[in-house]
């Protein structure tokens, strides 16, 4: 009996030190768009490719990103990752206490093409350029976030207009309890964008304008006008997007 047991025990160490990777896949595609493909080693340790799914189809993020459990941290009642990706400034530490994930601050370079994945209207604008993203601690669980997320649309394009660039865009989204607000912002270029944004229920239901410089509006009139209703020379922003 005492043979069968430590064999068992034996098993069930081996089997978790050598968890698959598919494991931790299946269970970040459960609870969040986030895929992992292409993935090599384990649970604890590996690296994979990262996609971003709409629940049709998904977009890959270039280059692949890796993670290392910090095994120290499970001494605390913690569970720490470290987590590498060439788009990331050094490296996140993404933690976990049972009530929720904290991210800590940092920031990260990802292309604008990714946000196809939001649905109406990026998927039918195609958008292009850089997004740049900075945060501070942000906590995370079933109820959305908690925190400050900013995120710069630099040198933004689309398949749809011959002009580029189109300008540059600043969203910041703030949030508390699963409730939170978002502000949109150009910061420079012909195409102009502003409006806000509450975020409820894993919802964000977003209103704002968008217009052209007057010497721009004839270049750009094609573009506005996939974005929403005409007001005048205006179009107004009405988008309703999962979170």
């Amino acid at each position: 009996m005492f043979r069968l047991a430590a064999v068992a025990v034996t098993v069930a160490i081996i089997t978790v030190v050598n968890a698959p990777v598919a494991w931790l896949g299946d269970w970040v595609a459960q609870g969040s768009r986030l895929r992992l493909v292409y993935a090599n080693g384990t649970v604890w340790s590996g690296t994979a490719m990262l996609a971003i799914s709409d629940g049709k189809q998904a977009r890959i993020v270039p280059d692949r990103v890796s993670w290392q459990v910090q095994w120290r941290a499970l001494f605390s009642g913690r569970i720490a990752v470290e987590i590498r990706h060439a788009g990331v400034d050094g490296s996140l530490r993404l933690s976990y206490d049972g009530d929720g994930f904290y991210l800590d601050p940092g920031s990260a370079y990802l292309p604008a093409g990714l946000l196809s994945v939001a649905g109406a209207p990026f998927n039918t604008i195609s958008p292009g350029g850089t997004l740049l993203l900075h945060w501070e601690t942000l906590r995370v669980a079933g109820d959305g976030f908690d925190g400050e997320i900013s995120m710069d649309w630099r040198a933004a394009q689309s398949a749809l207009s011959p002009v580029s660039p189109l300008g540059d865009y600043r969203v910041i989204a703030r949030a508390h309890g699963g409730q939170g607000d978002v502000t949109l912002t150009t910061l420079s270029g012909p195409l102009l964008l502003e409006g806000v944004g509450k975020i409820a229920q894993g919802k964000l239901r977003f209103s704002g304008t968008a217009d052209a410089e007057p010497h721009m509006r004839a270049s750009l009139n094609g573009l506005i006008g996939v974005l929403g209703p005409r007001s005048g020379q205006k179009v107004l922003l009405n988008w309703e997007l999962q979170t």
